[in-house]
């Protein structure tokens, strides 16, 4: 990039860091022109005009690509439905609504949800799995301890135990879905053809 337009040259650094990386030298190379033409009243008011538009434009495209987008539906639905959950252990039952809303933006994202978890990736099966056993084992010792700690009555620390149990296994089972749905990588699946 040139030394001239400094200012210009900053404001390049709003756009994503890929689109600056392969047209931030003719942006500025444009701007230089531009202002050799036209002179810099005009350049300048150009060119704030297309900042305004293409800025939160090309932002929005590298936040909203699909696999970003997928991601998010999938923790916004799980988010939901564990919160929905939660309220009716805890005892509010109006929150059951969460569950419903959770199972309506399922049923309606149900094909972005499936692109995030069915994209190739060793790396995040393991991870998911390996969650999903950390899960099962923090339910299995929260229901030893419930059942070791219940008494005659119903306390604050039974409602916690259950809580955190029934959250585990919710956990697990979720875990346990997205790690078996998401497919191995193709040379991870030649090399256990090969085992």
């Amino acid at each position: 990039m040139s030394a001239a337009h400094p200012v210009y040259r900053t404001l390049v650094r709003l756009y994503p860091r890929d689109f600056r990386q392969q047209y931030g030298d003719d942006l500025v190379q444009h701007f230089d022109d531009l202002v050799a033409d036209r002179g810099t009243a005009a350049a300048c008011g150009r060119t704030a005009l297309d900042l305004a538009v293409t800025v939160p434009r090309y932002r929005l495209e590298t936040i909203m690509n699909e696999r970003h987008s997928a991601n998010a539906v999938s923790i916004i639905v799980g988010s939901i439905a564990a919160a929905g959950v939660a309220s009716v252990l805890v005892g509010i039952y109006p929150g059951a609504l969460l569950l419903v809303v959770a199972f309506v933006l399922a049923i309606t994202q149900r094909s972005a949800i499936a692109r995030s978890l069915r994209a190739p990736d060793s790396d995040r099966r393991r991870r998911r799995l390996h969650t999903a056993a950390a899960l099962a084992v923090l339910f299995a010792a929260s229901f030893v301890a419930y059942l070791m700690l219940i008494g005659e009555t119903w306390s604050t620390r039974e409602t916690v135990l259950a809580i955190i149990g029934n959250g585990a296994l919710i956990g697990a089972v979720g875990f346990l879905a997205a790690g078996l749905l998401t497919p191995k990588t193709p040379e991870q699946q030649r090399n256990g053809a090969r085992t």
